[in-house]
């Protein structure tokens, strides 16, 4: 009898990672102190490291979807909720900086600490999240060195776009949680279902498109879950109190703002951005006459009309152009991929129209993920042939699946709605999938090594070779911004500023020389030749801007005059490259400041490079 030994077959939650490891590989101090240690090190180092890039660029304004998020927590930090509570921009990040702000910290500032937690966060769970399936440090280190140059690009950019990120990976802990509890008790299932709805509440309120990722990753799991275990013929019992759990934890905890958004404009609603955004798909191509002319700043607060899109706050300035002999300026290249069905055609034609310009899109959509991580693609392929051929299966790598089946709908989701217009879109929209699928190789590692290290040494420098590509590849393009051996980073070939003196951007400089001038007094009302530029000087003078970009507004036009004092507009900005000729502008008021500045000039295109550019400001004369 001394050779029989009393076993208890493990739980079907338990993955393969560490099934296959026998009780004692892992000495207990290793397993409890030392490995959590290291974790912790690569955790401060990146935080550190992204804490550095945020101050040495904290005082930069990088969108003007920032600007946005930034005055509505302003407006929290300040109390007026009636103006914060925006269908729009979801509330996550803007409640994250409000505290700050009302602190005395800048509204910049505040924005950085909010992407340094989301740093944190990232670091934190993924890596332990990849270290705890199988107690290896070599993955969850690979995990952690790639994505920390990624995250340093990243937070200084003035988005939710990192928390997104960072929700992303939490949901994934929840995901795993509530895999393993489906075969646990009754409390186990409901407390995993508790934490999971409150989660995906919390991507709710980060950005709305975040919903339908959660529904689609928890539906897809189930589906996974009960087909691998009706495959084996083993019954999953009960499975259905984890979303129940999670559906009615979900709605309670979102409930109060639904109601807050529901009192202030009038129906139910969820958030408008999905609408306003997949409703754009089918516009005519003649967009300036299917947006107002002259949208206006939603409240006596706001930086400018972008910060609520909602089509019955933000419509509710004049609609229609005053004087039909200034003509808006076309982009030719937006005008020759211009939706050529309208909201009112048929379904059969919408459906069609749709998925053709999707179908279009796919290569700048793949082309832009490209960019921060070339390595995407082959990872997921690779890990979708594995899946195939059999030599993945749900039952022994049920996280690695889930992993996968969250990108698979991450990646979906955002293909329907990119276009080919747009070049792709912002590659920040597709951030999480650089992360969930360094998640995927650094859980896989382990298997791959095992297979590869039998085959002889010619294969394993081989794929000693393929792994290092995928953080070398990561610190070229997102810390160095080199366009060798990958492909550049779409937002700067230069690399990041780590240390030295704090980066004053030219657009900041400006917006001093014209605070000290006093040609803007706080709160005066301006529009301008270049709404993208002049919305970065209204955020950092506290003034308000009208209007929005490729309209065409001029101060020499009568009509178009005095439609902006009509309105409460008491300043026109016009801006021409430096070397441009004189102006004369004694039919529109008084020329109060000239200024001279490398920024963004003419086009008002996001697109647009720095040029010496003249800035001029004329006070309206009533």
């Amino acid at each position: 009898m001394k050779h029989v030994t009393s076993t208890t077959a493990p739980g079907p939650q338990i993955t393969h990672e560490t099934a296959g490891r026998r009780s004692g590989a892992v000495p207990r101090r290793y397993k409890h102190i030392v490995a959590p240690l290291i974790l912790a090190v690569f955790v401060v180092i990146g935080v550190a490291l992204s804490a550095a890039v945020a101050y040495h660029n904290r005082l930069g304004v990088t969108n003007v979807d920032g600007i946005s998020y930034m005055g509505i927590a302003r407006e929290y930090a300040n109390g007026w909720l009636p103006d914060a509570i925006n269908a729009y921009w979801s509330p996550m990040v803007s409640w994250m900086m409000a505290p700050f702000i009302a602190a005395g910290l800048g509204m910049q500032t505040a924005f950085g600490i909010v992407n340094v937690f989301a740093v944190a966060v990232v670091l934190g769970i993924g890596g332990w999240l990849v270290w705890s399936q199988n107690h290896r440090i070599v993955p969850a280190v690979l995990f952690m060195v790639t994505v920390i140059p990624a995250l340093m690009s990243a937070v200084s950019v003035q988005t939710p776009d990192l928390l997104v990120v960072a929700w992303v990976v939490g949901y994934l802990w929840a995901l795993r949680w509530a895999d393993q509890a489906l075969h646990g008790s009754t409390r186990a299932r409901i407390a995993s279902g508790v934490v999971l709805g409150v989660v995906a509440a919390l991507g709710y309120f980060t950005k709305l498109f975040l919903l339908p990722v959660a529904v689609g990753a928890v539906v897809l799991w189930l589906v996974l879950r009960v087909w691998s275990a009706r495959r084996r013929r083993e019954p999953v019992l009960h499975w259905w109190t984890v979303p129940v759990a999670t559906i009615v934890v979900f709605a309670v905890v979102i409930a109060p703002w639904v109601g807050a958004l529901t009192a202030k404009y009038g129906s139910l609603t969820l958030g408008s951005s999905l609408s306003v955004n997949i409703g754009s798909k089918f516009d005519d191509g003649g967009r300036a006459t299917d947006w107002p002319f002259l949208p206006v700043p939603p409240n006596s607060h706001a930086f400018s009309p972008n910060e609520d899109f909602t089509p019955s706050v933000y419509k509710q300035g004049p609609m229609d152009n005053p004087d039909p002999a200034v003509v808006p300026p076309t982009d030719s290249a937006s005008t020759a991929t211009a939706p050529t069905v309208t909201k009112d055609s048929g379904i059969a034609a919408r459906a069609g129209y749709y998925l053709h310009e999707r179908m279009l899109a796919l290569p700048y959509y793949l082309q832009k993920i490209t960019t921060f991580a070339p390595f995407a693609a082959p990872i997921a392929l690779l890990f979708a042939a594995a899946l195939v051929i059999g030599i993945v299966r749900f039952r022994r790598y049920a996280f690695t699946c889930i992993v996968a089946a969250t990108t698979l709908v991450y990646f979906v989701g955002y293909g329907m709605i990119t276009s080919s217009s747009s070049g792709g879109g912002n590659a920040r929209y597709y951030w999480p999938l650089f992360y969930t699928t360094t998640m995927i190789g650094a859980l896989m590692l382990p298997a791959a090594w095992r297979l590869v290290r039998r085959r002889g040494v010619v294969r394993t420098i081989v794929a000693c070779v393929a792994i290092a590509v995928v953080p070398i590849a990561s610190y070229t393009q997102n810390w160095f911004g080199s366009p060798a051996p990958f492909y550049p980073s779409v937002n700067r070939t230069e690399p990041l500023r780590v240390t030295g003196p704090t980066d004053v951007p030219e657009i900041v400089r400006l917006a001093d020389q014209i605070r000290a001038s006093g040609a803007l007094p706080e709160d005066a009302t301006v529009i301008g030749s270049n709404y993208r530029s002049l919305s970065s000087l209204a955020f950092l003078t506290d003034t308000r801007v009208y209007g929005r970009s490729g309209q065409g507004y001029t101060y020499h036009s009568d009509a178009m005059r005095k439609l902006f004092i009509d309105e409460g507009v008491q300043y026109f900005v016009q801006f021409d490259p430096a070397n441009a000729p004189a102006r004369d502008y004694s039919v529109a008021g008084e020329l109060v400041g000239t200024f001279n500045a490398t920024i963004a000039c003419s086009a008002d295109r996001s697109t647009d490079p720095e040029i010496p550019c003249r800035v001029q400001i004329v006070k309206f004369a009533k």
